[in-house]
């Protein structure tokens, strides 16, 4: 059999666990030999993750070649000059099309970098990059094994990292936001996880004037990261 031919780098292969033809099982044995995890899973996962597209029974998450992935956080930081800088932090989303039109918000905010989640969360597929319009390759998008440990990391870099939540205190446009801005947004059913929370500097909210209770995520996303870019570019000139 061929060897497993797939764009970009796989990180985990998903197959239907109702299946034991040739075909999955040929493609399992190269995963493990290549050390890729592979889960058998109902077809109802494999739809979820695949986007509801036609998956055949596997379904590989990989990091696309079109995305312009940066190795490591340092490596952001690294290029990051003096003055205000603007990361997104994206905690597990699920839905392909919430996670492409983040993505292009992000890049339309001029932000520095997007970390996500390696596992448990919509990987960067053809559907996401369709959504984007093109934003995923400018981007630069970190993978990370642990988004709480990413977390940290920026806050010892001097960044303020602000968790997005209908629990939040303290309103959006009621706080300066100036340096080092990290915001997270959280997953679109139940928000942020619970030490994600934990973990940020401040819990802020969008104040909404109607009867739905919150946002979608990329709608969110918009509205906090232009936000933060306006008064960025107040600071930069002296209009505050």
């Amino acid at each position: 059999m061929a060897k497993l031919q797939l764009l970009g780098s796989v990180y985990t292969l998903y197959l239907s666990e109702s299946s034991s033809s040739p075909r999955l099982s040929g493609l399992e044995k190269l995963a493990i030999e290549q050390n890729i995890p592979v889960i058998r899973c109902a077809k109802a996962k494999l739809d979820e993750i695949s986007g509801y597209g036609l998956h055949q029974g596997v379904v590989a998450e990989y990091v696309s070649t079109s995305v312009n992935q940066i190795t490591t956080i340092k490596q952001v930081i690294q290029g990051i000059d003096s003055g205000n800088a603007l990361i997104l932090i994206l905690d597990h989303l699920q839905d392909p099309h919430n996670l492409g039109a983040c993505l292009r918000t992000a890049e339309s905010a001029g932000v520095n970098a997007v970390i996500m989640p390696k596992h448990s969360a919509c990987p960067v597929n053809q559907t996401v990059i369709k959504v984007a319009s093109g934003a995923v390759e400018t981007l630069s998008i970190i993978l990370v094994s642990n988004i709480v440990n990413a977390m940290k990391l920026l806050k010892k870099k001097g960044f303020w990292v602000y968790g997005t939540s209908d629990r939040g205190v303290n309103e959006l446009y009621k706080i300066g936001f100036h340096g080092r801005v990290a915001l997270v947004i959280g997953n679109e059913g139940q928000g942020m996880k619970r030490l994600t929370a934990e973990a940020c500097d401040m819990e802020i909210r969008i104040p909404l004037f109607g009867q739905v209770e919150s946002l979608n995520a990329s709608v969110a996303t918009g509205v906090c990261l232009f936000e933060i870019r306006r008064q960025f570019g107040k600071i930069e000139n002296n209009t505050l």
